[in-house]
């Protein structure tokens, strides 16, 4: 079964696209279990986290360099290629997440709001999941109509990663401080 996407044929069969995931989901966690300790005791929560969002650039780059070099020459060695390497990629993003669970932790007031610091943190990383991929599709979906920049989803993309490269500017240097200074 082969589909369309983006006037690309691009093999999209269930065993190709179930190994891509089994690709990617051991490429995340085997580079958390390898590196992310020694990362963050290296480099600390803030520069370990600035990394992993300043990794999406390169990936956002290379969704359109992916599409030309399938449309130029079909998925050859060199798609592939730049498909692993945008995995790895995603690898080196994902380390954000136990990032920020310590700006969390260190958020915190003191140890009895811990719990409800998490949830309300849940609250809004849940509502950002829904509103993230549907505004993602919608910018996609509106930039593919006749007539329109097809490359807006990819500035779109980038817009939010420069965004959040802003914002994390402003978190501490080491959470550890925040625990100190407000308990």
């Amino acid at each position: 079964m082969r589909r369309r996407l983006n006037s690309v044929v691009f093999p999209l069969t269930l065993p190709a696209s179930a190994l891509y995931l089994r690709y990617q989901g051991f490429t995340h966690g085997t580079f958390q279990l390898l590196f992310y300790t020694r990362l963050h005791e290296r480099f600390g929560a803030y520069a370990v986290n600035f990394a992993g969002l300043g990794s999406g650039i390169p990936i956002v780059i290379l969704f359109p360099v992916i599409n030309a070099l399938a449309r130029a020459y079909g998925m050859g060695f060199a798609v592939w290629l730049f498909i692993g390497v945008q995995i790895s990629l995603m690898a080196i993003l994902s380390i954000c997440d136990p990032c920020m669970a310590l700006f969390i932790r260190a958020a915190a007031p003191n140890r009895a709001s811990l719990g409800a610091t998490n949830g309300i943190v849940q609250l809004v990383s849940a509502g950002a999941r829904i509103i993230g991929p549907a505004s993602a599709v919608s910018v996609f979906s509106y930039s593919m109509q006749e007539g329109r920049d097809a490359w807006l989803a990819y500035y779109f993309f980038m817009a939010v990663i420069f965004l959040a490269l802003g914002t994390s500017m402003f978190l501490p240097r080491d959470p550890s401080l925040w625990e100190e200074e407000y308990q």
